[in-house]
């Protein structure tokens, strides 16, 4: 009984610090990645979130149907579906779906987060205020978050932080559950987390990723004052792309509280519905004939850093992007992120190609993901492209 009773006392004094240190939010996250199995967050976590709604219009476009039953896997790719857990597999070329498959009780209808696929859906709502002139991507950062004047920012632009070569050490460590990632994603009050970092020194020359550049950049498109990052995405791409379901983003606190959206992830959606921003990716920002975003910006999202600075060799990412070629020289982009989820995008071929997923394997080729070109190749596979 006193062995029980002390126990009880130290877990109380722990939880108690954990609030005082203003690390409660570790309790939280515990319950909603171990307590159900995993090691870190999962795409099917949205129960765990507060949200702000990315409306569907009231006339949707759905995409055009000539999926094809004959279409089939081979047995080494579909035991590597089986390996990490795919949820949905899908090609599109142009506006037609040739192959969708589902797995772990999703379906058409399933929404499911993004993780950092959704950086280049911020990177694409900084190209909206470019169209509008609000923004110039080569205007210092601190023209936007005086903050950053100075020394705070070291001539640190719009551009090198949507290019990751702002030089800030914000960590991107996802198993440290007292590291910036976990705080930015389980804890309240993103804004007082990000607010203390500054420019250590000369940007621009090194790329890294960190995900608290993509925070900066959802906090400039809020201080434009002509709404929300959600806002933007629903009026100037949901809708106009004629999206089917509703979208959602998770935010630090309710919506009704003033919660900020957690740009650098938790963008949930349907498959099919982000399987829009590839299209539009592969469109230069046209969608059936309407210019949402500037072309030369959309040009400048998928170049590698590599062809705008001289100070970066980076080929392998642009604007929130991972780049590539395959082994044509044919090259892609790919909105990526931690499980696995993948939007890649091949302009050449006016393809897309989507999979969601409750793992990945982790190994890289070269700088990039490897499963990037895996799920490329299997879905140029199927449409024997």
């Amino acid at each position: 009984m006193k062995t029980t009773r002390t126990i009880l006392t130290i877990v109380a004094v722990l939880v108690a610090l954990s609030y005082i240190t203003n690390h409660g939010y570790i309790w939280g996250g515990l319950l909603e990645t171990y307590a159900r199995g995993w090691n870190n967050s999962n795409i099917d976590d949205i129960e765990f979130r507060d949200l702000r709604t990315i409306s569907a219009p009231d006339s949707a476009s759905p995409w055009i149907d000539k999926r094809n039953s004959g279409l089939e896997f081979s047995e080494d790719d579909l035991a590597w579906h089986e390996e990490y857990m795919s949820a949905s597999f899908l090609v599109l070329r142009g506006d037609t779906l040739l192959f969708e498959q589902y797995w772990q009780g999703h379906d058409h209808t399933t929404v499911t987060n993004s993780f950092s696929a959704c950086k280049s859906i911020v990177a694409l709502a900084v190209g909206l205020a470019v169209s509008d002139d609000k923004v110039n991507v080569e205007d210092e950062l601190a023209d936007y978050l005086p903050r950053f004047a100075g020394d705070g920012g070291r001539g640190l632009t719009v551009q090198q932080a949507l290019q990751m070569r702002s030089h800030i050490q914000f960590g991107e460590d996802y198993a440290n559950p007292f590291g910036f990632m976990a705080k930015a994603y389980y804890r309240d009050n993103m804004q007082e987390l990000i607010e203390p970092f500054r420019v250590p020194e000369v940007p621009g020359s090194k790329w890294k990723y960190e995900g608290g550049n993509t925070m900066l950049l959802g906090e400039l498109i809020a201080g434009l004052d002509e709404g929300s990052l959600s806002y933007w995405v629903e009026n100037r791409l949901w809708n106009p792309m004629g999206a089917e379901h509703d979208a959602f983003w998770a935010l630090d606190a309710p919506d009704d509280e003033g919660g900020i959206e957690r740009c650098f992830a938790a963008y949930y959606a349907t498959s099919r519905d982000f399987a829009r921003f590839g299209k539009l990716i592969n469109h230069q920002g046209n969608w059936n004939g309407q210019q949402l975003i500037d072309s030369a910006f959309m040009a400048e999202m998928v170049a590698p850093i590599a062809e705008i600075s001289n100070e970066c060799d980076a080929e392998h990412y642009g604007y929130q992007i991972w780049l590539g070629e395959m082994e044509s020289g044919m090259p892609f982009s790919c909105m990526e992120g931690l499980r696995g989820q993948m939007v890649i995008s091949v302009p050449e071929l006016d393809v897309v190609v989507v999979r969601t997923g409750y793992d990945k394997d982790k190994r890289k080729e070269g700088p990039l993901p490897s499963d990037i070109l895996r799920v490329l190749n299997m879905g140029l596979r199927l449409i024997g492209a």
